[in-house]
């Protein structure tokens, strides 16, 4: 599925989000406490109503009078009695007009137990209701003696219909508590999210105006440390963009001056040619020089601008490093030979190998003798030697030395010091050694600069 398939999904707010996720913990946390509330109330009643009519049975299986006070009050309630006939008929208490007030519930319990025709001889607890009210009750058949011919049954009850109340009341209170949490908590996620919000909102800004060129520093104050952190981060963004944007102006500036010299130099030596005010031959080298001045600057540029997908395709092999730099420092020996200058050679007698891409190390090797070629007074000195577990290749030049104000920018790319061609050598030659995880330090004073690089092996 490409991305102009693939289904949007929706954007929502902090605040919404924020939202939600406060009113749905709350509503888990309610539903969870009101389901188990009830699962151990219904437990309670229903162990406690078993512990208590079970008692009753085995005990009303010893006999029973009418009159007897048994049984007592449990942890549920006291076990009232009552004796039905096999059809239903109240016989204890008496239900004589003059009772009728009295026992109206248990009236109105035997008349529920004739409508839903309950099976008297189960002797299993049961659950009923009648006239409105919740009863637990058991049946035990009484001794024929008792009431003489007939079939009668003893029916013990408990009336649970003030814990049922109780606990429906519990529950009401605990959907108000829920009620008010979750008001409570749009609330408080209203708050929080504008102070959320409010900082991402600036940041958000913040991040538009660099992307428009504007790269001020965002001078707000953050109290949480990850926005601070993140506005922090996006300030050194922003100072770096800000930098590159200045040296990038500058290189440009130094490119189309540099690019002009050799233009102009070429112009000039073929308008002469055209006019016969040249010699043609003369001209013709001066062209050639100004055309390979070009390419160079070019192919440096080329270089610069995919240094970065380079270290990618790196494919390092063991390589010499000796012979790199004395192959490097031979292809330019006669530069240096036209200059007066020679080469010093300070190299261990064992092999230095070190893995590496050889056209990426040559070219920063190259760079370095042609820098030093160009300031150097009558010596360079190259030295490649193992130290412990490292690597110091070293170019030495005798030349003035290097401005105190531009050593500390010397490897910025598009920076250019005095006598520099176009400040892109010594950023390449920094960018290969890095990648290969290699550093590179500079040290210059009046007669001697000093390149060191540096390679754990």
């Amino acid at each position: 599925m490409n991305e102009k398939s693939r289904p949007k999904r929706r954007k929502f707010s902090i605040r919404t989000r924020l939202l939600a996720i406060m009113l749905s913990l709350i509503a888990v946390i309610f539903l969870v406490v009101l389901a188990v509330f009830n699962i151990l109330v219904r437990e309670y009643i229903i162990s406690s109503v078993n512990a208590q009519l079970r008692g009753v049975v085995r005990s009303g299986d010893e006999g029973w009078q009418p009159g007897d006070q048994f049984p007592a009050g449990g942890q549920v309630g006291r076990a009232e009695t009552m004796i039905v006939t096999e059809k239903y008929e109240l016989v204890f208490p008496e239900p004589a007009p003059v009772f009728l007030h009295q026992y109206a519930d248990t009236i109105a319990l035997a008349a529920q137990l004739k409508r839903e025709a309950i099976n008297l001889q189960s002797r299993e607890i049961m659950r009923l209701n009648a006239a409105g009210r919740e009863y637990y009750l058991v049946s035990v058949e009484l001794p024929f003696y008792i009431f003489g011919s007939g079939s009668f049954y003893l029916i013990y009850y408990i009336d649970m219909t003030a814990i049922s109340s109780l606990a429906g009341r519990i529950n009401t209170v605990l959907l108000v508590v829920m009620g008010v949490a979750a008001i409570l908590a749009a609330l408080i996620a209203g708050f929080l999210s504008g102070v959320i919000a409010r900082p991402v909102r600036e940041l958000t800004s913040f991040a538009t105006r660099i992307g428009r060129g504007d790269f001020s520093r965002n001078r707000h104050d953050y109290r949480d440390l990850e926005l601070a952190e993140l506005a922090e981060s996006m300030n050194k963004a922003a100072a770096q963009l800000d930098a590159y944007d200045r040296e990038q102006k500058t290189f440009f500036q130094n490119v189309s001056h540099e690019l002009r010299t050799p233009l102009q130099a070429i112009r000039s030596s073929a308008e002469g040619i055209e006019h016969g005010i040249l010699e043609p031959k003369q001209s013709s080298r001066v062209i050639i020089s100004e055309t390979d001045r070009l390419s160079e600057m070019v192919e440096d540029l080329l270089y610069l601008s995919r240094i970065d997908s380079i270290s990618k395709q790196l494919q390092p092999v063991e390589y010499d490093l000796r012979e790199l730099l004395s192959n490097s420092a031979e292809r330019q020996r006669n530069l240096a030979a036209e200059r007066g200058l020679r080469f010093v050679f300070d190299f261990d007698e064992e092999p230095v190998m070190l893995p590496c891409d050889e056209k990426s190390i040559c070219r920063a090797f190259s760079n370095l003798i042609a820098n030093a070629i160009r300031y150097a007074a009558s010596r360079i000195t190259l030295t490649c030697r193992r130290a412990g577990g490292r690597i110091i290749i070293a170019v030495v030049d005798d030349g003035p030395g290097i401005a105190a104000e531009d050593l500390p920018h010397i490897f910025d790319r598009f920076y250019k010091g005095k006598g520099g061609k176009h400040g892109i050598g010594l950023s390449i030659v920094k960018a290969v050694i890095e990648q290969h995880q290699g550093s590179i330090t500079v040290r210059s004073s009046p007669g001697e600069t000093t390149f060191t690089i540096t390679f754990t092996s």
